[in-house]
């Protein structure tokens, strides 16, 4: 459905601008996809001219649509039509998956999926290639974790990586082994290159089929842009829905490091695109995850001596890549989970300061999940958006208490970030956590996870206000993608992008959040999902 034909005054219930010091305005008026006018029924009208349509809201509130900063998005929309592995509560289950899903295809044919989380599994029981074997022996297995950090794998699909006893670690990686040396099955970080590299790559039409199946989610979640740290593949699927005329959510797509050659050779530049689909920064990966234990520390995990992590990208390594990229005209969007890796990363940004500024670009840290206090006011003093998920908080907080103890009170601290004035932005890092900025806002505010109502917040210290929270996927994620001159609040001319609500998140208790339904997105000034009245 098209609102633009005479364009549309929304009227009657709170309208949120996201504008800073600017209250709940009385009228929203939309046109030819964008805003011309947010304030007083007069001025709306006379921007509007006549006819128009008039939308009686009914007491529900309007706010900026939302944006999810950090995304893994065609994984995810594969998963909708994928074996998926969330709620196995140890590896036997996962067989049992596997078993089905081998059934169904020809003998030599990859059995893939993701999403098993074996902190979830009672101690003692880890992913190990024999449960796949005994699954499915006549097929090669690659299980992706929930982290995305992680591949569990058959002996199968070992053989045909050609990774044995012999095979060393890779520079970045880890082959998990026995006391005897034989790999596990289970690979991390970069070791998962190995087997990955051998999966046949989606054709576009299908994946493109897919996406569109995931951006009908996003949309009923109110989304209406994302941005997405994924490579070719993907990005070619979006270019196709682009091409149909099927793309109507907005999309940032991150570049791989890998590519950033072939880039530069191109002459190519980050912002290079239209409102619908654009290239942004430039992803790189300093560490791994918490799940996995190979977060980059700078003292031990817990219960052991020595051992910090895996540094994925060495500090020297990294500042090459940030200095070729500043100069090719890319911000960097560096992962960084431990606190070591967050240091390292502000550590190269600070180097190359001068020459970000001069080009006018604005770097990212992906996750900041723990930050030394004393690196947090540096975010703001070097200009680095810190892209952040609510939800890891939450469903994370006991792996944070066991594998970092004391320090996990400097794990995902919002507030500190955001009183030391740096900029966030918020996404969910989908299919790792579910895309529902509303439950991201919920997190954020509350530092509860759902299922533990009663439970008592975990460092409430670190809460944010839900106007915060919101900003994170609105004005925060504008800023981070360039976009905050036509995304991100609702001024005269900025892009039509917007949900209905049927609650008023931003005033009330905090419950008020969950209980909130997404009664309509509008994305450039287009119903894409929902009814508006």
């Amino acid at each position: 459905m098209n609102t633009n034909h005479r364009g549309m005054l929304l009227r009657g219930g709170p309208i949120h601008t996201m504008v800073p010091g600017r209250p709940a305005v009385e009228v929203l008026a939309v046109k030819d996809g964008r805003v011309v006018a947010a304030g007083r029924a007069g001025e709306a009208a006379a921007a509007l001219g006549a006819p128009h349509r008039v939308v009686e809201l009914g007491g529900r509130c309007v706010l900026p649509a939302f944006t999810d900063c950090h995304t893994h998005f065609a994984s995810f929309a594969s998963g909708l039509a994928g074996l998926r592995l969330e709620n196995c509560e140890g590896p036997e289950e996962v067989g049992l998956e596997v078993v089905r899903a081998a059934a169904a295809i020809p003998p030599g044919r990859w059995v893939t999926g993701g999403g098993w989380d074996s902190g979830r599994w009672a101690a003692g029981r880890s992913p190990h290639r024999r449960y796949l074997d005994m699954a499915a022996p006549a097929h090669p297995v690659a299980l992706a974790s929930r982290d995305g950090h992680g591949l569990w794998v058959n002996c199968l699909a070992l053989q045909m990586a050609g990774i044995t006893a012999g095979t060393p670690d890779p520079p970045g990686g880890r082959i998990v082994r026995e006391a005897g040396g034989e790999p596990t099955g289970l690979l991390l970080e970069k070791a998962t290159a190995a087997v990955s590299d051998l999966l046949p790559p989606p054709e576009p039409g299908d994946l493109a089929a897919l996406l569109r199946r995931g951006i009908e989610i996003a949309h009923r979640l109110g989304l209406a842009g994302i941005h997405v740290a994924e490579g070719r593949d993907t990005f070619r699927a979006f270019q196709l829905l682009r091409r149909r005329g099927e793309l109507t959510l907005r999309v940032s797509m991150m570049v791989p490091e890998h590519r950033l050659g072939e880039a530069a050779a191109l002459g190519l530049e980050t912002g290079l695109g239209d409102d619908w689909l654009r290239v942004s920064n430039l992803k790189l990966f300093l560490d791994g995850s918490l799940g996995q234990r190979t977060a980059d520390m700078l003292e031990p995990y817990g219960g052991e001596t020595t051992y910090r992590g895996v540094a994925v990208l060495g500090r020297a390594d990294l500042s090459v890549l940030v200095g070729r990229a500043i100069t090719a005209g890319w911000p960097c969007a560096v992962h960084a989970i431990g606190d070591k890796a967050n240091r390292v990363a502000l550590d190269v940004f600070a180097e190359h300061l001068n020459a970000t500024r001069r080009a006018g670009l604005r770097h990212r840290v992906e996750h900041a999940q723990c930050v030394h206090p004393a690196d947090i006011p540096r975010f703001a003093r070097l200009g680095v958006v810190a892209s952040v998920q609510p939800l890891h908080a939450t469903s994370d907080r006991y792996l944070a208490d066991r594998h970092w103890g004391a320090r996990a009170r400097w794990a995902y601290p919002f507030r500190s970030l955001l009183r030391a004035g740096a900029v966030l932005a918020m996404g969910s890092d989908v299919p790792v956590e579910p895309m529902d900025p509303l439950r991201g806002i919920y997190a954020a505010v509350t530092r509860c996870r759902e299922d533990e109502p009663g439970k008592e917040p975990w460092y409430p210290e670190e809460t944010l206000t839900v106007r915060e929270a919101v900003e994170g996927y609105t004005r925060g994620a504008a800023w981070a993608a360039g976009e905050e001159g036509r995304r991100g609040s609702l001024f005269p001319g900025a892009l039509a992008d917007f949900v209905v609500l049927s609650e008023d998140i931003l005033t009330g208790p905090p419950e008020r959040i969950l209980a909130a339904r997404v009664d309509a997105t509008v994305v450039g000034g287009r119903l894409v999902h929902g009814v508006l009245h």
